[in-house]
């Protein structure tokens, strides 16, 4: 009898041991820049990080096995129709790509060995669909820290090229949430390739004056520039209209929030990609009113340019334009040739790229570049940056992977 009870009590205490040593204490941090790198455009504000734009998120490092993010999704961003499309990288490779179908989420990275290790978090579709917020991080160690800034910082700004639209779509597809994924655009990847920081400010249908015209008329809201000052947009129930960012403990509208950044993240190269929408609005509108839109066009295209020269004096700029139609080159060009004739800018460059090769490549959703026409037009722009401004291509990073 006495023999039972030890063996009993022997058995007990290997069972608690080993429940003991399963279970793994998790240490909690908030988003914040003293613990993750904030990846593009963010808002920290209520102990919660908040971003919507593509490729936004976090990264950090750690020295230990198991982290948690936490994540709310605002009710766009997890709905049926729309949901966000996010990815999650462990020690630089893809751990996770999937959609939100929930309001709360703990996505749990494990890894084989304890050792340093980083972890990347960013929403790979565009802000025009719902925005997420990061509201915890946890790990088994008592730290996290950032990692450190790259020596190069770029911005794009433009249109659903720039968001990768479409990318893992057909032809015959249309807008999906599903289809998007920022890492596969020609943005991300030429960051990469320089091992550069960046900011990507893109909306799918949007302009510099004004994208297709359903009624033959120019439709001001979607021009991108009044909104470049913002934290994002996203859209109402119908196209093209604004809408809220709806959590539980309140209401917000990323283009009513903005963006504070401009000192902290000061870029060496802002790369605009825009115009190929403003070419689908001359298309619809009567041909009658098509040179004196033009104008307007040109005109608006140079406000732009000085209102980005005032926030940075210094930076590069350079306008491309023609992934997907080469139709108003002419008109970009003269508005670029105009402003540095006026202001004898001259950190201000054009790029014109070569139109996708739908037949060599076939195409994404609604005729939109797929990964290949993508990186195809990433080894472009990398070419053009390095002879331009003497940049240098890391060897080692072979975005041809990256897709």
């Amino acid at each position: 009898m006495k023999l039972n009870l030890y063996l009993l009590i022997i058995a007990v205490f290997s069972v608690v041991s080993t429940l003991a040593k399963k279970t793994t204490k998790l240490y909690s941090f908030e988003p914040t820049k003293h613990n993750v790198k904030i990846l593009g455009r963010a808002n920290y504000q209520n102990g919660y990080l908040w971003f919507g734009l593509t490729d936004t998120g976090i990264e950090y490092t750690f020295y230990g096995k198991t982290t948690v993010i936490n994540v709310t999704a605002d009710t766009k961003a997890y709905s049926e129709e729309s949901p966000a499309h996010i990815a999650i990288y462990a020690d630089g490779k893809i751990y996770e790509k999937t959609l939100i179908n929930q309001k709360n989420t703990d996505f749990t990275v494990k890894f084989n060995r304890k050792g340093k290790h980083t972890v990347t978090f960013i929403k790979i579709s565009e802000a025009e669909q719902g925005s997420l917020r990061i509201n915890k991080i946890k790990a088994d160690v008592k730290k996290i820290i950032p990692t450190p800034p790259n020596k190069k910082k770029i911005e794009f700004i433009g249109d659903s090229i720039t968001c990768a639209y479409g990318v893992d779509g057909k032809e015959t597809d249309t807008y999906s949430t599903a289809t998007q994924d920022g890492t596969k655009s020609y943005a991300y990847l030429t960051a990469k390739k320089f091992n550069a920081d960046y900011s990507i400010v893109a909306y799918s249908g949007y302009a510099i004056l004004s994208a297709v015209s359903f009624d033959g008329e120019r439709n001001p809201n979607t021009a991108l520039p009044p909104y470049y000052d913002k934290l994002g947009l996203t859209f109402g129930s119908e196209f093209f209209s604004l809408g809220n960012n709806e959590f539980d403990d309140g209401t917000y509208e990323l283009q009513s929030t903005t963006w504070k950044g401009y000192k902290k993240y000061n870029p060496d190269l802002i790369v605009i990609n825009l115009g190929t929408n403003d070419s689908f609005y001359f298309f619809t509108i009567d041909p009658s009113k098509v040179e004196a839109e033009t104008e307007v066009f040109v005109k608006k295209y140079e406000e732009f340019l000085t209102k980005l020269r005032r926030k940075y004096p210094r930076t590069e700029i350079l306008c491309t334009y023609g992934i997907m139609g080469q139709y108003i080159t002419a008109d970009i060009e003269k508005a670029i040739n105009n402003y540095i004739a006026k202001t004898g800018d001259k950190r201000v460059h054009t790029y014109i790229f070569n139109e996708q090769n739908a037949e060599k490549n076939g195409m994404g959703a609604d005729t939109h570049p797929n990964a290949q026409s993508q990186l195809d037009s990433a080894h472009e722009l990398i070419n053009e940056i390095e002879r331009l401004y003497g940049w240098k291509a890391d060897k080692k990073v072979n975005i041809d992977k990256l897709i």
